[in-house]
């Protein structure tokens, strides 16, 4: 097994909000731990959130690497967002047999790594991407012993609230009256703040270990975490530590050497799966 494990240090306030709302305010995403014998809610964010971005990023490039767009929004769906099985009558089941799911996964790294659902099969991931947990006093047990140090702060301390307006969308009854505007607030994990999180991987051959080294750079080329990214929220700066050194060399020269082979199984999926 890999490990990698990632320092995250917070540039920007960052934003991810949990289900739990109360009128005009957004608490942070939080998680339950026991701390002695107490349980308190943490604020985290999950690695599903990170997954995705990763996803995301990773695809977008794959598709670059080769100069070709998708055609296919159910395919596009599946690489980029995980897809939906479908269920198909029992005579049509196995229109992705086994020797194409092995080239599925030999051709296209990125779905070895991240899984989809593709009709109705379903590739299973290789990658498992832990939760990243605020460095403070509450989760020093539940964190590397080596960043100890590190938690000498309350998670409470680590937690502020931003503040924005919403235009009401109700029309005016002359162009003389104001538009009537919604003070609405989030928490968020304030700049300053450091997070622990990391991705194990398993059987990895050695393309998905330089796939992994891709994502890893493309993550440092975008270091954004959370929500609200475009509005100024979730830089990060990402310090790296690895089990073993990681090249994405391979999986760029892999892309280049194997392009034919992958684009004609890209339209052979997309004419399959139609959409």
């Amino acid at each position: 097994m890999i490990r990698v494990g990632f320092l995250l240090k917070a540039k920007t306030p960052i934003c991810h909000m949990g289900d739990e709302k109360t009128g005009a305010e957004s608490l942070f995403r939080r998680l339950k731990f026991l701390v002695g014998d107490k349980e308190i809610e943490v604020p985290y964010i999950s690695g599903n959130e990170i997954r995705g971005k990763w996803r995301r990023l990773i695809f977008r490039d794959f598709f670059k690497q080769l100069g070709y767009e998708l055609s296919s929004l159910k395919l596009y769906h599946s690489f980029f967002s995980g897809g939906v099985l479908e269920t198909v009558a029992a005579e049509e089941s196995g229109t992705i047999d086994l020797e194409l799911r092995r080239k599925i996964r030999a051709l296209v790294p990125p779905v070895s790594l991240f899984g989809c659902a593709l009709g109705n099969q379903v590739f299973t991931g290789k990658l498992y991407v832990m939760h990243a947990l605020p460095l403070c006093r509450e989760l020093v047990e539940y964190l590397p012993e080596k960043y100890a140090d590190k938690c000498t702060r309350s998670f409470y301390e680590l937690l502020d609230w931003c503040f924005h307006t919403r235009r009401a969308e109700a029309p005016r009854v002359s162009k003389e009256e104001q538009a009537v505007q919604m003070l609405y607030r989030f928490e968020v994990l304030v700049p300053g703040t450091m997070l622990y999180t990391e991705v194990r991987a398993v059987d990895l051959n050695e393309v998905e270990k330089a796939c992994l080294a891709r994502v890893i750079e493309l993550w440092r080329e975008n270091p954004f975490i959370g929500g609200r990214n475009a509005t100024g929220y979730g830089e990060i700066e990402i310090k790296v530590d690895a089990d073993i050194p990681l090249s994405s060399e391979p999986y760029i020269m892999f892309l280049k050497e194997k392009r034919k082979e992958i684009v004609d199984l890209i339209k052979n999926l997309e004419a399959q799966l139609g959409g």
